[in-house]
This record gives C-alpha cells, sequence and structure tokens, in this order.
C-alpha cells in the first residue's frame, strides 16, 4: 500500500557521506550498483501512506484474526523482488516482479508506487533480495528517455482520478535496463506470464510481496473472491486472505498456475487498487486485469509514449467490471 511523493531527478542524498544520485540520462547498471549499496537497500521503507490509508493501519498484524491462511517467510523467487525509488532524501521500496516480454526488460508494480516517480531517475530492480543476499542477480536500473524521465507506463486515467477513483488502474509497467553486464532481467532470473480477462476467482493462487523492513519476501497460497466495494470506488477486485501482507507489498503478484518447479506462474493480479491494495494487512486486493492492462502492457513492450502527470485527458472507456 506504498504511495510515491513527488520528486525531482538527481536528488542528492542527505545521510552523512554518501554519493548523490546521477542525474538520470547517466542513470546506469554501475550507478545504481554504487548508489544501490547493500546498506541502504536493507534501510529502504515502505512508502509512507498518503490519500486517506495509512502506512500503520497496513502494519498491524493479521496473525491473531484467522482471515486467512498463514503466511511465511521464504528465501524467495527469482523474477520477484524489491523495486527501490528515492523520495525526499529517503530511500523506499515496493514489490514488482518480472512479466515475459518480446525484449525481456518489463517489470509489473503498483501504479501507486510509481504515479509520483514516473518523472524521475535513481529507480532500480533487484530481484529476489533478502538481507542475506542483498544482490543474488545484480541491480536493473530503471530506463529513462532523452529528457531523463523514468519508462513508466501508467494508465493516464489513474493520473487524472488519484488513488481511490483511479483505483482500477493501480497497475504500473516498468522497463529496466540491463545489468552491468549487458544481459536483461529476464534473461537473468527468468519470468511470469500476463494473463488477463480471466475473472476475478481463482482457486490457487500464490501471493508473493516483501512486507515492512522484513529480512525476507512472504508467502501464501489461497483462493481468490470478487470484491465490488460499496464506498464509491469504481470497478470491482479480486480479493484474497493471506495474513500479514503489510506495507511494502503492494506491486506484489498474484500467481495463478504456480509450478513448483519453475517457480513461475501466470500474473492475474497484484497488490493495490481498492485502498491501495487493502485496509488491513490480512486481506490484499488487485485490480482486474483485463483489457485495460492488456493495452498498458502492449503499450510498455513496443515502447509507446508512457502518459505522464498532468497530460491532457484521452477519451477512454471506463473501469471493466
Amino acid at each position: 500500500m506504498a504511495v510515491g511523493l513527488i520528486t525531482t531527478t538527481g536528488l542528492v542524498d542527505t545521510a552523512g557521506a554518501s554519493p548523490a544520485v546521477p542525474a538520470a540520462p547517466h542513470w546506469t547498471a554501475a550507478a545504481a550498483m554504487r548508489f544501490w549499496t547493500d546498506q541502504r537497500m536493507a534501510e529502504a521503507k515502505p512508502f509512507p501512506g498518503a490519500s486517506g490509508k495509512s502506512s500503520s493501519q497496513r502494519a498491524l498484524p493479521a496473525r491473531a484474526t484467522g482471515a486467512g491462511p498463514t503466511s511465511s517467510h521464504f528465501g524467495g523467487l527469482a523474477m520477484i523482488g524489491r523495486m527501490y525509488l528515492r523520495s525526499g532524501g529517503g530511500s523506499y521500496f515496493c514489490t514488482a516482479s518480472v512479466i515475459n516480454s518480446r525484449h525481456h526488460n518489463i517489470v509489473l508494480t503498483a501504479g501507486h508506487c510509481m504515479d509520483a516517480r514516473a518523472g524521475g531517475g535513481s529507480m532500480a530492480f533487484v530481484p529476489q533480495w533478502t538481507a542475506a543476499s542483498p544482490r543474488p542477480h545484480g541491480i536493473f536500473p530503471v530506463a529513462t528517455d532523452s529528457r531523463g524521465r523514468g519508462r513508466v507506463w501508467i494508465d493516464q486515467r489513474y493520473y487524472e482520478r488519484g488513488h481511490a477513483k483511479g483505483a482500477p488502474w493501480d497497475v504500473a509497467f516498468v522497463q529496466v535496463g540491463a545489468r552491468s553486464d549487458g544481459r536483461q532481467v529476464q534473461d537473468v532470473v527468468g519470468g511470469n506470464t500476463l494473463v488477463t480477462g480471466r475473472g476475478y476467482v481463482f482457486p490457487r493462487v500464490r501471493l508473493v510481496g516483501y512486507p515492512n523492513t522484513d529480512r525476507q519476501p512472504l508467502t501464501c497460497t489461497n483462493s481468490t473472491t470478487r470484491f465490488t466495494p460499496t464506498d464509491g470506488t469504481p470497478g470491482s477486485y479480486l480479493r484474497i486472505a493471506c495474513d500479514d501482507y503489510r506495507s511494502g507489498t503492494s506491486g506484489g503478484p498474484f500467481l495463478a498456475n504456480f509450478d513448483s518447479r519453475t517457480g513461475t506462474g501466470d500474473v492475474v493480479g497484484s497488490i493495490g487498487g481498492w485502498k491501495t491494495g487493502g485496509p488491513t494487512a490480512d486481506i490484499s486486493y488487485s485490480p482486474y486485469f483485463g483489457s485495460d492492462v492488456r493495452r498498458l502492457y502492449d503499450a510498455a513492450v513496443a515502447g509507446t509514449p508512457p502518459a505522464r502527470p498532468g497530460a491532457l485527458p484521452t477519451v477512454r472507456g471506463e473501469a471493466e467490471r
């Protein structure tokens, strides 16, 4: 449920003698490696709450509620990790995962993690981060365009309507640059397959996310149901009961048809949407992955110029239900 804060490129770190963040055009894999040290990654926090949803709400322990299966810490999956960002001199993260794509360079996370960051640099994806092994597969910088803006695809309606009224479009696809040896992220860690238009109800979904400052990610498996808010929020959402999914898990994938041998599955959702993923830690939500999400993914794969905050609105359909 982390929420991004507006910032600019080239932020200077105010902590001691730490190096400044390189300007976005110079944000390379080598620069990301130098800036995102093991200590800085370990000390990063989930985004502070905003827009009617506080991080303290989602941080409440859920184990006593009995609302869902007990989640457990584990060593992670290669294609799921932390998306690191800078804001206001602080270091933050959300959960993100690699999506199979033609150019092997697309990562999925929540729109509310990236909407205010879409114009900035200093972002990097670190697959399968754990405190014991902070960068087992290296670091992949978020790519920037010729103006130094992050290559982040979010539906224009999310920018226009905000986190509440725009909840059905709380999804972001991010292009990441190659690792320092020139290899693309999907070639290094593999990826999951984006699946859209399959509805809300899945008998078995594996949920993975990075909660708070825990040393490892959480995993949990349960079925999903359809949830339609009665508070005026548009659209319907996937809902899953899995306890202890606190701040930081935003963007974590809903994996259907998970294959434990390959560690891969079909991504049918990601933590976000209604109340940026849910007001409590024991139940998580996802926007519906329908044709809107498919079009956004296609635009990211094709490299179509992404929407930007403050851009003129375009005529589009309403939320899928």
